[in-house]
């Protein structure tokens, strides 16, 4: 018969063992960067996991059960509806295999064929309402970095459609069309635990009021007005570094928006080998290093 005392005591053990010196669960540990070395070398991931509630356990960026905006429409008058139509960002990014022509790509973003035939970025797009909170994926180092707060469409008059990504500068009432100078607009960089990570298109007020005061750079703060300081995107300037702090995994780092050369509110997510290649985060065929958001 096993005594009481040591039932209770291996309970305890195990209890310090999950949640550390102050009770509270840490977070999980993450591949290393020798460890991805190999993986990059296998189609897809050996098994998906199961979404749980810490869901930066696999590498995504928003909860995977969020329901993403759907497209609808016909071609030339094309919007996206959040009216909970749409997949979950686990299902879109597990299931929905993109096609070449991004005329017609996927129905709640883009994803990694698109971007790369298109664009020559392995990335992925989440289309979500402005204001979606953005977690960490990784912990290290969070950079916010802005070159504008508009978005370019609006701002140079010409329709924006999903999936299109190319405006139709014929319609554009400036001449010539300056083409897209924001780029990202607002956006988080993380980088440690041998990857670096990069989340686009932000909120840049609500981002910024995550910062604590000590992480701006000097000339910057939460009480800054950003639109006077970009929101003239006509006036080509290079991203700026407005603040860093340390982060860990699950940290929110801002939130989503619709600033830069956006066709709708959504997240672009990348993630790549710190100093290395870009990963395509889509469990999609044809691409070696598939699947990394659910690693």
């Amino acid at each position: 018969m096993i005594r009481l005392p040591i039932i209770l005591a291996a309970a305890i053990a195990l209890t310090l063992f999950a949640c550390g010196d102050d009770g509270d669960p840490g977070p999980p540990a993450s591949p290393s960067p020798a460890a991805t070395a190999s993986a990059t070398q296998t189609a897809t991931p050996a098994s998906t996991p199961t979404p749980s509630s810490t869901f930066w356990l696999l590498h995504f960026p928003i909860d995977p059960q969020t329901t993403l905006g759907e497209v609808i429409g016909e071609i030339g008058s094309r919007t996206v509806s959040f009216d909970d139509a749409g997949p979950t960002a686990h299902d879109y990014a597990l299931n929905d295999q993109p096609s070449d022509d991004p005329a017609v790509a996927n129905r709640s973003g883009w994803n990694c064929r698109t971007h790369f035939e298109y664009e020559g970025i392995a990335a992925v797009d989440f289309y979500i309402p402005e204001g979606t909170t953005i977690h960490s994926t990784t912990g290290g180092t969070a950079r916010l970095y802005a070159v504008s707060t508009q978005n370019d469409f609006d701002r140079y008059g010409v329709n924006r459609e999903p999936y299109l990504g190319d405006p139709d500068r014929a319609s554009a009432p400036l001449d010539p069309f300056p083409g897209p100078t924001a780029g990202l607009a607002v956006y988080v960089v993380v980088e440690g635990e041998g990857f670096q990570t990069e989340y686009g298109h932000l909120t840049l007020a609500l981002s910024a009021e995550i910062v604590s005061a000590n992480g701006f750079l000097e000339g910057f703060s939460a009480d800054s007005d950003w639109a006077a300081l970009f929101g003239d995107v006509s006036l080509p300037r290079p991203a700026t570094l407005i603040a860093e702090w340390p982060v860990r995994r699950g940290d929110v780092i801002g939130y989503s928006g619709d600033a830069g050369y956006s066709e709708a509110p959504h997240l672009h997510y990348t993630i790549r080998l710190e100093g290395g290649q870009l990963l395509c985060p889509t469990d999609e065929s044809g691409f070696t290093d598939g699947g990394w958001l659910f690693r």
